[in-house]
């Protein structure tokens, strides 16, 4: 489903979200957020008394007193006569709390609408508007996913500038600050093992090597998929370190329809002179492709090559969240006669594809997501 914040800022000057997979089911993961307390994080603290500072020294130079409340949750945050206001609450699925101010005084400002007003209307210059929110969702294989959401806008120019300016200072923080409400979030409800999850190719081969690794990607599933059918030498390259493993020759970073048809049994070249090659062992459209040493491949063109002396597949899921991002899960599995000298020689390939996976991922992301964002 569409993004709750799009009510109220459908277009924002800055949106910035984090998710996290954890095995409670949805209606156990909605009660954990919808009755978060804050205050919990000693961190979380000091980063709002820091924030509050020049409020609560103006507090004491007026001889009035502000005292942080022993709790921090949601309600209270939202409070009747507070600075943020509850926009929009699905019971079971997430909210939306927002805010219109000057945030980036060093005396905290906000525009305090009178009931019926329109947060998505209000556009007098020289304020900003924010809005976040926690949403949940259930997980295809299991669990849910939690979202954490911010948007940013503002109504003129002269306060967008002054916005970014502050951002500069504030957004490490901000960041912070999301990264541990969610950390708080996993801890209670038991963060996803990735390395756990069963998925589609695991049961080609037994495996005495097996990595993990996955990332976000705020794209849908079929407009992720291209960048994957596309992976290869002599194609549109692996998207990892293209000096290593490229020849050089930089991977594309647009969708070629000539590299769209892919089928299993098909060979794709492992390395820039197509000496060596991996198959497609998998390959089920919008999900999942598993490639592997060719000779596991149960049709296809015969081969000559000489292979390693290792059975190996390299699997590329994805998992739709909602309808806007997905996950890409990727695992390596490999099966060998271990010994001293099989870890000598292949030893640090393993080590090697840790660091190019991150960096595929990476990479696979930021083509994706922008991608979606030209749309």
């Amino acid at each position: 489903m569409p993004s709750m914040l799009d009510s109220f800022l459908p277009r924002p000057h800055l949106r910035e979200r984090e998710r996290v997979a954890v095995v409670a089911d949805p209606p156990k993961a909605w009660d954990t957020i919808r009755h978060l307390d804050a205050y919990r994080l000693g961190f979380t603290r000091a980063l709002f008394a820091l924030r509050q500072l020049p409020d609560v020294l103006a507090d004491r130079l007026a001889t009035t007193t502000t005292e942080p409340g022993p709790h921090h949750t949601l309600d209270d945050f939202t409070q009747k006569g507070g600075d943020f206001q509850m926009l929009k609450e699905e019971p079971g699925h997430g909210f939306v709390v927002g805010a219109v101010g000057r945030f980036w005084q060093p005396h905290l400002e906000f525009q305090h609408l009178a009931p019926g007003d329109s947060f998505a209307g209000f556009d007098v210059p020289g304020f900003g508007k924010i809005v976040w929110g926690l949403s949940v969702e259930k997980r295809r294989s299991g669990g849910s996913w939690v979202t954490f959401e911010l948007r940013v806008g503002t109504t003129d120019p002269a306060s967008e500038a002054a916005f970014d300016r502050y951002w500069a200072l504030i957004a490490p923080f901000s960041l912070a600050i999301r990264k541990a409400v969610l950390g708080l979030v996993e801890k209670e409800l038991d963060p996803i093992d990735v390395s756990r999850v069963a998925l589609p190719g695991d049961l080609i081969i037994p495996a005495k090597y097996s990595k993990t690794d996955g990332t976000v990607i705020e794209a849908r599933v079929e407009d992720v998929w291209p960048w994957l059918v596309q992976l290869g030498c002599q194609r549109a390259g692996w998207y990892a370190i293209d000096a290593f493993d490229n020849g050089g020759r930089p991977s594309a970073d647009t969708l070629h329809p000539e590299w769209q048809s892919l089928a299993e049994g098909d060979l794709i070249a492992a390395v820039p002179d197509g000496s060596s090659h991996l198959g497609v062992l998998m390959l089920e459209p919008n999900r999942a492709l598993v490639l592997g040493s060719p000779s596991l491949r149960k049709k296809g063109p015969p081969t000559k090559e000489r292979e390693a002396p290792f059975k190996l597949t390299w699997a590329f899921v994805l998992e739709p969240i909602g309808d806007e991002a997905c996950w890409l899960a990727t695992r390596v599995r490999a099966d060998f006669e271990p010994g001293f000298d099989f870890g000598v020689k292949y030893g640090w390939e393993a080590l090697a594809h840790l660091v190019m996976q991150r960096a595929q991922l990476a990479h696979l992301k930021t083509r994706a997501e922008q991608m979606t964002l030209r749309a």
